[in-house]
């Protein structure tokens, strides 16, 4: 019997095709890559979920992609595709990491740079590439597969609550952050690095997909007031900052952050590294203050979804994002 793999697609740059004065528009239907990709030994089902450009999805299309993942779950595949746009394909990532609970198989996030319907698109080695994983790989765990470099010779797996899209434009856009990438594929075959993943299970899948869309993600700079930051955050329900370096936050900026007295979750604007807050002596009134949370690893992206998540389950805040729950962030230390 065929290993059977449910697509489901959102729209994206891969749901597109370029006209003859070079605009692409939203028209063309990822099952015509089906011929195209080369892989008759695999049984695959299209479900069509909703078609935006990945700009315009918000937190309820995250529920709806969840949903849509439990029904294809439940139907026994080897595995689930998701073909959605570049734009925040690592945010739906990261949300879909956190609600869909005890994953038995793949959920593989993909789609292209080029558009779909056009001559030469990327679209067919990415889909190629992801229908792959998803039939064969041992783990179980929402990743993103994508072109791994600019001459598109093989594919990288990245976790997804570890990608981030890291070029507007080129093919290879996305990047692993702070961890390896789970592996690479190239043709039928997936070579793994080190990473520990989660294997396949028969555990019945659970959704927790409640969130608070009032937390908010704001990037500290040498032009923020004290003032300025406090209109920021005033409403919020929480917030992840981006501090400077390692997480720093400016002395006369850190009685605002306490005042605010909501969750609020310490990253760095730099990509690689992560916050490590302890390293100079100044850290020490950061930390000091009570409802800072130090993110770790954790890139800023995913400690936003991670944070709205965590929000919308209730319970202890701080508990829950200080746990590494999908390989998010590395196992934290005592601060």
């Amino acid at each position: 019997m065929k290993p059977k793999v449910v697509v489901l697609t959102t729209g994206g740059t891969i749901g597109h095709r370029s006209q003859q004065d070079g605009v692409a528009v939203m028209d063309f239907d990822p099952r015509g890559l089906i011929a195209s990709i080369g892989l008759p030994d695999v049984d695959l089902e299209f479900r069509s979920i909703f078609r935006k450009g990945s700009m315009d999805i918000v937190p309820s299309d995250w529920v709806v992609l969840a949903e849509a993942v439990a029904q294809a779950v439940a139907l026994r595949p080897r595995g689930v595709v998701i073909l959605h746009g570049t734009d925040t394909m690592h945010y739906t990532a990261s949300a879909l990491a956190f609600m869909l609970r005890d994953l038995g198989v793949p959920v593989v996030m993909t789609g292209s740079m080029i558009p779909g319907g056009d001559s030469g698109s990327d679209a067919i080695p990415n889909l190629r590439d992801a229908v792959v994983v998803a039939a064969e790989a041992d783990f179980a765990e929402v990743c993103v597969v994508f072109s791994a470099d600019a001459k598109r010779t093989k594919g990288v797996i990245i976790r997804g609550c570890r990608a981030r899209k890291v070029h507007s434009h080129a093919i290879d856009a996305f990047a692993s952050i702070n961890v390896p990438a789970i592996g690479c594929v190239a043709g039928n075959t997936i070579v793994r690095s080190g990473l520990d993943t989660r294997p396949r299970t028969s555990r019945q899948l659970r959704l927790a997909m409640d969130v608070d869309r009032n937390a908010m993600l704001i990037k500290l700079t040498p032009a923020d007031t004290p003032e300025s930051l406090a209109r920021q955050l005033q409403g919020a329900s929480g917030a992840v900052l981006e501090g400077t370096g390692v997480g720093h936050i400016r002395t006369d900026l850190q009685p605002v952050v306490s005042k605010f007295a909501k969750p609020t979750l310490i990253s760095t604007q730099t990509v690689y590294g992560g916050e490590r807050l302890g390293s100079y002596d100044v850290d020490r009134n950061i930390l000091a203050i009570p409802n800072v949370i130090p993110a770790g690893d954790m890139n800023s992206d995913c400690a936003l979804v991670k944070l709205m998540w965590a929000l919308g389950q209730g319970g202890d805040v701080r508990s829950i994002m200080r746990t590494d729950l999908a390989g998010e962030i590395s196992v934290p230390d005592r601060r």
